[in-house]
This record gives structure tokens, C-alpha cells and sequence, in this order.
């Protein structure tokens, strides 16, 4: 889309717990029209079924820690609350609040884990069933970590520090007000926890002293094979060693952000972290490589024999036997931004890093070809064998069955955000500064819009009846000779507009806006502002006779038909970035982690 607006940085705390409660409320809300109004279908639902959500594709959330037994039997948490265990080779998910991101594990054995998060989220499980647990501590936890099943710590943000002790967990003062991101102990009486400005704090059995000093960078894990080698990283390369004495900093040759740091039984000590950075010690000097094509890898842990496994990004999660990589699981992109449905058996989906994704024998292949660094942006196509797709830096492909893609690269390099056409001889792309570009068959033409503000998305009725909208509240109405821009009555920014059979455009786009105008639009047509049932932006938009569909952040997804909008609850708070119609009647749904839903009977 024209802004980011998702990020796999943390959210400020007092945010996050607002963005909770309105959740909150805005389930509640759904729950009673659910209850009240119900969830009928679209026109062409197939009668003699309720509709319902199934998901086509797993999100692929990214991991943050992890913790097992052995190699092919470990637990991993992520963020929006999910655990995740991995037993010989089979995966099974938990999921608790998904405006609490996990961030730390450990356990005892399989039947004794603790995972804790943000808001002060802490769950034990017991092999068979997790339940919440309550520490004592508000603010996020970032990381959990016990000698034994009796002496169990975590700590997070602005200091705070709780201790299980077998039957309950007790707040301690840490003797520091500076957030705590990793805990670790060679004993339960040598125990370190590290954090903000270099933070260490050390306990001997009777105190918490401070250990601080050594570097005034972020640490963000702590690690040791006794209590004379513990090391510490953090960022900008950050790396220390206690000796049993002073903790020292050993160079490294990297500036990268370090969230890791572990070691195999006769190996040296190794550190991973921001763009896929691998360090190796050899004699007091870290080594650096880029492994995982540059994802981001946040935890290790190791199973005291032979293997590691470490989790990262968007579902990334490899196991190292020496001398091998293996990559167990891994997100296909970010998330995805649109998604095209030319009959009942085919969906194709784009996305971030290179993302083409068309539906095959109940799972999905990856058919894009081979550009670097493309973020496919929109799709659309004349039908099942024919479609084109667009993404930033002015990038324009085409799919043909049968053929080798064709490819084109506008010389502005400027980024395009969406796709429509009457025709394969009737394509018309939109992107950033107003542009506009029109396919005839053969090539690629810039036209004149008369605006540069960026925009967002385009459809029509057909070639001499086509919108476009965009930012600063941008409306643009082609009839077939010029581009005008209307006045919308809003500066507010619009991302998706859907013109309707019967002449009504519907236009969406932030704070659930919802514009419609009746008959063509034109210099003097009026656009009457509606309440859309949410109050979260609507990116996307689909329809089909007299029905649109819209969806956008925190899954909202809602309904315009017969004159009224209603939301329609998928389950799924992830953002929706592309909605499409198959010609059966069921509605397709893609966002954020690669997440694709169907609605439908």
C-alpha cells in the first residue's frame, strides 16, 4: 500500500493497551450484529449452506523465542500470541491474545513450559492443556528463564522481575528501572539479567548487584557455559564476555542489531541478529556472515548435543546440524497486498518479497519470475491463463500460460499500487505522483491525471467510465477521452473504489470512510459520506451486482448491500490488503504474515 502500516518494530506500550481495549470493543460490537442481523450470503451464494470462513493459508507470524527437549522436539512463541510446538516433525498451535506478542520461553520439560509476553501475558503448560497465570507485573515481559522447576524468573520492561518458586510467582525488586530483555543463570545462585543502555544486573544468592558498565548499547540476551564464560549481546554489534571477574567487549564486525547468542557442546560460541547476521568467535573475534537471505533471527537454543535451531521473521525456522543449514518452516512473504480470482478453482495472490502465489492441488506455488527486490503491489486479469501484476519501482509483469513472462519497467521508477482492465487490450495501472499508465495490447502509455497525489486503486464500468483514488482525499473520474478530479468533500486518504453495475461508486479508505456516488460520476456529482459499521481503514475493496465488500486493518471486513453496511467477522485481526469475488459467489480475503481466507458456503 501507499503507507506501511504494519511494522515488526514494538508498539509504545500505552498504544498497544488502547489498540487492545478498542478491539475489545469493536469484537463486542461484531458479536451483536452477528447475533442481531447475521451473516447472509452474496448474491450468488449457493442456497442450502450458511456461509462460513475457512483459512487457505496460515499466517506466518514471526518467532521470538524458542525452547525443547531436542532437536525435533521444541516449542517456539510469536508475536499476536501463538505457541507453537514442533513434535517429530508435526506442528501444534495455541493461540491467546492476539494484541499480546509472546517473547519469551522455557521450560523444565514438555510438560512444564512457561511462555511470557507483553501486558504481562504468562501461560503455563503442563503437556496437556496452558493455562494464564498471573505474576504480579503489569507491563511487558520479555523473557522467562528458571534453574528448576521451583526457581523460575522473568523479567521486562522498566525493570520488573518475578520469581516462581514452585506454587506461586512473587514481584522482586531488581534494583533497576531500566527494561530487562533477557534472563539467564549458570546456577540459582549465578544468575544475570541484561537490558536497556547496557544494563547487567548479577545474583549471588542473597542480592542483586549491578554489573553494569562495560558498554552503554542495548543488550538483548545473555548467555553462558558456567559461571566463568557468560556473554552478552545487544546492539550495534554489541558483545561481552565475563571471565569470572569483569565482563569485557570483544570486537565484532558488524554494526548489526544482535538478539542471540549461543553455543554446540565443542564449539565455539555464535551470535544472530538483525538482516539474517551470523557471527562465529574464534580467539576473542566474532565473524560475521549473512545466512536465512536476511531475515531477521531473533532466538537460538540448542539441544547440548549436536544441534541448533534458530526462529526468526515471518516464520522462519532452521535447525543447524554441522555442517548443515535446515529450514523446517518459512513464511512466503511479509504479507500479502492483493488477490485475483478468475474462476471457482483458481486464486492468484501477491505480495511483499517477490510474492506471486497461485493455488495448486490444495497448497500454493510461488510462480513469480525472477526479478530482485520487487514488492507486487495489485493483480488483475482477462482471465485464468492471462493476468498482469504490478509493485514498486514501476514494475509491470504479465502472466500468459504457455509463455515466458513478459516484463516491463516504467522509466520513472515510480512505485504502482493497483491493476484493472476492461480487456487484456484495456488495462489501466495507478500509482504514486498521480500516475496513470494504460495497456492497449501492445504497449504502455503515461496519461495526464491532473493530480500528484499518490494513488491508491482503480476500477470501472468499462473503458469510458473508470475512478481511481488516492491520498489528500483524490477522486479522478476517466471518461474515456480525459482524467478529471472530482471533489470528494473529504481530504481524508481513499484506498479502494468499486463502481457497481447499477451506476453507484463506492469508495473507502481511512477511519472506515465510505463515499458513494449515484450514477457516473462527473465535474458536478455530489459524493454523500456513509458509516461503513468500522471505524479501521478499509484498504480493499470487491463487489459483484448490487453487494461491495471492503476490508482493511485489524481484519475488519464489511458489507454494503441494499443500501446498508453491515461487518462481517472472519475470526482474523489480521490487516486485509485484497479482497476478490470468484465467479461462484465466494469472497477471497489476503493480508498481513500471507494470511488467506475464504468466505463462502
Amino acid at each position: 500500500m501507499l503507507v506501511d502500516p504494519m511494522n515488526h518494530t514494538n508498539t509504545h506500550p500505552a498504544r498497544r493497551r488502547f489498540r487492545s481495549r478498542l478491539l475489545a470493543a469493536v469484537l463486542l460490537m461484531w458479536g451483536l450484529s452477528v447475533v442481531l442481523g447475521g451473516c447472509g450470503g452474496d448474491d450468488s451464494t449457493r442456497p442450502g449452506r450458511d456461509p462460513a470462513w475457512t483459512t487457505l493459508a496460515e499466517p506466518a507470524y514471526t518467532y521470538r523465542a524458542v525452547w525443547g527437549e531436542s532437536a525435533t522436539r521444541f516449542f517456539a512463541v510469536t508475536e499476536h500470541g501463538i505457541v507453537r510446538r514442533y513434535w517429530d516433525g508435526e506442528w501444534t498451535s495455541w493461540q491467546f491474545d492476539y494484541a499480546r506478542n509472546l517473547r519469551g520461553i522455557w521450560g523444565s520439560s514438555s510438560e512444564d513450559v512457561w511462555v511470557v509476553g507483553e501486558d504481562g501475558a504468562c501461560h503455563h503448560f503442563d503437556g496437556e492443556t496452558w493455562q494464564s497465570r498471573w505474576t504480579g507485573i503489569f507491563g511487558d515481559l520479555l523473557a522467562v528463564w528458571g534453574s528448576n522447576p521451583s526457581s523460575v524468573y522473568a523479567v521486562g520492561e522498566d525493570g520488573a522481575m518475578a520469581r516462581f518458586n514452585g506454587t506461586a510467582w512473587t514481584v522482586l525488586d531488581s534494583g533497576t528501572e531500566e527494561t530487562l530483555y533477557s534472563v539467564w543463570g549458570a546456577r540459582y545462585d549465578r544468575i544475570w539479567a541484561v537490558g536497556r543502555l547496557g544494563t547487567v544486573i548479577h545474583w549471588d544468592g542473597d542480592t542483586w548487584s549491578d554489573q553494569s558498565g562495560a558498554t552503554g548499547n542495548a543488550l538483548d540476551c545473555v548467555w553462558g557455559r558456567g559461571e566463568t564464560e557468560v556473554y552478552a549481546v545487544g546492539s550495534v554489534g554489541t558483545i561481552l564476555r565475563w571471565d569470572g571477574s569483569v565482563w569485557q567487549v570483544e570486537t565484532s564486525d558488524t554494526n548489526a542489531r544482535l538478539w542471540s547468542v549461543r553455543a554446540l557442546p565443542g564449539f565455539e560460541p555464535v551470535a544472530v541478529g538483525k538482516d539474517g547476521t551470523y557471527l562465529v568467535r574464534d580467539d576473542g573475534v566474532w565473524t560475521a556472515q549473512i545466512v536465512a537471505e536476511g531475515s531477521y533471527l531473533y532466538d537460538m537454543w540448542d539441544d547440548g548435543d549436536s544441534a541448533l535451531i534458530v526462529v526468526g521473521y515471518n516464520g522462519l525456522v532452521m535447525r543447524l546440524t554441522n555442517p548443515a543449514w535446515q529450514t523446517l518452516e518459512r513464511g512466503a512473504t511479509h504479507w500479502l497486498q492483493d488477490v485475483w480470482t478468475a474462476d471457482c478453482g483458481r486464486i492468484v495472490a501477491v505480495g511483499k518479497q517477490g510474492a506471486i502465489l497461485i493455488s495448486e492441488g490444495g497448497g500454493w506455488l510461488n510462480i513469480a519470475p525472477p526479478l530482485a527486490d520487487v514488492d507486487y503491489t495489485g493483480v488483475w486479469g482477462a482471465h485464468a491463463d492471462d493476468f498482469f501484476a504490478v509493485g514498486n519501482d514501476g514494475v509491470i509483469v504479465r502472466y500468459q500460460a504457455g509463455r515466458t513472462w513478459s516484463v516491463w519497467r516504467m522509466q520513472s521508477e515510480v512505485n504502482l499500487e493497483a491493476i484493472w482492465g476492461v480487456d487484456e487490450t484495456n488495462v489501466f495501472a495507478v500509482g504514486a505522483e498521480g500516475t496513470v499508465v494504460h495497456f492497449d495490447g501492445e504497449r504502455w502509455e503515461t496519461m495526464d491525471t491532473n493530480t500528484e497525489f499518490a494513488l491508491a486503486d482503480v476500477h470501472g464500468r468499462n473503458a469510458q467510465d473508470v475512478c481511481a483514488v488516492g491520498l489528500g482525499g483524490t477522486i479522478l473520474h476517466f471518461d474515456g477521452i480525459v482524467w478529471r478530479v472530482l471533489d470528494s468533500g473529504t481530504e481524508e486518504a481513499l484506498y479502494g473504489v468499486w463502481c457497481m453495475e447499477d451506476g453507484e461508486s463506492v469508495v473507502v479508505g481511512t477511519g472506515g470512510i465510505a463515499l458513494h456516488n449515484q450514477g457516473a460520476p462527473g465535474a458536478g456529482s455530489a459524493w454523500e459520506r456513509r458509516i461503513s459499521d468500522t471505524l479501521d481503514t478499509l484498504y480493499a475493496t470487491t463487489g459483484r451486482g448490487g453487494t461491495v465488500w471492503a476490508g482493511g486493518a485489524d481484519g475488519s471486513i464489511v458489507r454494503y448491500q441494499a443500501g446498508d453496511w453491515g461487518s462481517v467477522v472472519s475470526g482474523d485481526y489480521n490487516g486485509v490488503m485484497g479482497l476478490s469475488l470468484d465467479p461462484c459467489g465466494d469472497l477471497h480475503a489476503v493480508g498481513f504474515w500471507g494470511v488467506i481466507l475464504r468466505y463462502g458456503d
